[in-house]
């Protein structure tokens, strides 16, 4: 019998063939999944973009949150344990930011000074401290700081006090409650207040800072007994 010795070198292209078509296809590498500290920073950021976005009121979804993050719901109560937890990090992050914008390389401020130099920051956050204290607030969250720092600013007005800003005879603690209400109100309700009395939210900054800097001013005097007008 007559054997065709190409035969076996067609065998073999064909094992060949066949194992190039068994053979697996190389994966492409995947994107190196992020950090702990980067999604719980993705998140935070998603969630005060929310609140920027939708309001105080609104509320805080933490479906949007998560699906902002680009990560699981499950992850928010994994890294933060609760809602309230991830709007305290929030906090967190904005408070610092605020302290840093009022204390790196500035000099100490006289009273006036330094309160409309607080007047002024963060002016035109939509997403700043005093709303996201808010809304825990009504979150019901009954532990939240209104006047954080309040130590330190109560010692600030003693100071001030012995500088001559402040008569000696103002109730400083009482005062320290009015000074936070205002900054914090303000920044809270900038642009409805604007709204209401028709007047461009800018233009309403320089009336408003022109009313608070007479108020600040007179409080060089000693305070008058209401009881005898």
């Amino acid at each position: 019998m007559d054997v065709n010795p190409k035969e076996p070198n067609i065998d073999k292209k064909k094992e060949k063939k066949t194992e190039k078509k068994k053979a697996p296809k190389q994966k492409t590498p995947t994107k190196q999944k992020r950090s702990r500290a980067e999604t719980e920073r993705r998140l935070i950021d998603v969630a005060l973009e929310l609140i920027r976005d939708n309001g105080v009121l609104a509320g805080l979804n933490l479906r949007q949150v998560a699906e902002g993050a680009g990560v699981n719901r499950g992850n928010i109560y994994h890294y933060f344990g609760s809602r309230q937890e991830l709007l305290r990090a929030a906090i967190n992050r904005q408070f610092d930011a605020i302290v840093d914008s009022l204390t790196k390389h500035k000099p100490r401020a006289s009273f006036v000074a330094r309160r409309l130099r607080s007047f002024h920051s963060n002016i035109n956050n939509d997403t700043n401290d005093s709303m996201l204290r808010a809304l825990m607030v009504l979150d019901g969250d009954d532990t939240v700081d209104p006047i954080p720092l309040y130590e330190a600013a109560l010692s600030q007005l003693r100071q001030d006090v012995i500088d001559g800003d402040i008569d000696r005879s103002h109730d400083l603690a009482a005062l320290q409650v009015p000074i936070s209400a205002l900054l914090r109100g303000y920044r809270i309700f900038r642009l409805p207040y604007a709204k209401r009395v028709g007047l461009a939210p800018k233009e309403l900054d320089i009336r408003v800072e022109k009313i608070v800097r007479i108020w600040l001013e007179a409080m060089a005097q000693p305070p008058t007994d209401a009881s005898k007008h």
